[in-house]
């Protein structure tokens, strides 16, 4: 009778029913966490490698600049990638006029600048013109450490880094970026109406940099690459310093 009762017991039933139930919630619970949740960790993740990648670029930019300054005559600084790419590359120029004690219109600098630029992700941080900017997905861009442009006392020092190379690595680890070159002044004394225009893909940085700094009258960018140009317009005549640096840079 004991066995008859146990073969139509429903005990071992529920039991059974109880383990499927609690392992459906564990195969859902795994499965919400694995579409919501590691998206969240690997965004996480990526703005943690952005941020790190823009202070590296930041103590790249102020050891280079150090170079540009007549400093040193030579910097080599490591950088971590995660995945992306190191690279020297761009075409961006630089173009300086004034007019002269006479009232002429002179040109100061006409000169290529290019760029060293870090890939993250979808975002590119790159070291250009003595300055760091981001640019994002969107196209946005923004200044992460400012150029070394100068205006005071009515002197205007503005550090010109052209870079020269071809080099680039890609993956994750270490990777170095060295470079090397002796700066030259070009003084220009008594002059007015200094315009600047910079063609870079990160004009709407630039474009942010002089609506900010040294009343830059305007500064017009033409979509996400394009001419950014200042005016400093200024009541007296200012002497200008023009500091041309040819900088040898190798990515390894």
């Amino acid at each position: 009778m004991k066995i008859i009762k146990f073969l139509f017991s429903e005990d071992a039933v529920s039991e059974v029913l109880d383990f499927i139930t609690v392992l459906s919630i564990l195969v859902i619970s795994i499965g919400i966490i694995g579409v919501t949740g590691y998206p969240l960790v690997k965004t996480a993740q990526e703005v943690n490698n952005i941020e790190t990648t823009k202070q590296s670029f930041i103590v790249l930019a102020a050891n280079i600049n150090k170079v540009a300054l007549g400093q040193a005559p030579s910097q080599s600084v490591e950088l971590k990638m995660y995945g992306g790419s190191l690279t020297i590359t761009g075409s961006s120029t630089i173009n300086i006029t004034a007019n002269n004690s006479n009232g002429n219109r002179i040109t100061l600098v006409n000169s290529t600048m290019r760029s060293i630029e870090s890939v993250v992700g979808e975002n590119v941080i790159a070291y250009e013109g003595t300055g760091v900017w981001i640019k994002y997905p969107d196209g946005n861009t923004f200044l992460v450490y400012k150029p070394l442009i100068t205006n005071q006392s009515n002197v205007l020092v503005i550090p010109v880094v052209s870079i020269n190379g071809s080099s680039s690595t890609g993956g994750s680890g270490m990777s170095r970026v060295t470079v090397k070159g002796t700066p030259r002044a070009t003084y220009y004394n008594n002059v007015s109406d200094v315009i600047v225009r910079i063609n870079s893909s990160y004009s709407k940085g630039w474009e942010g940099y002089s609506k900010k700094t040294m009343s830059w009258s305007f500064c017009f960018s033409g979509g996400a690459s394009g001419d950014c140009t200042g005016s400093l317009n200024t009541a007296e005549n200012i002497d200008v310093y023009i500091l041309n640096v040819q900088l040898d840079a190798e990515v390894v």
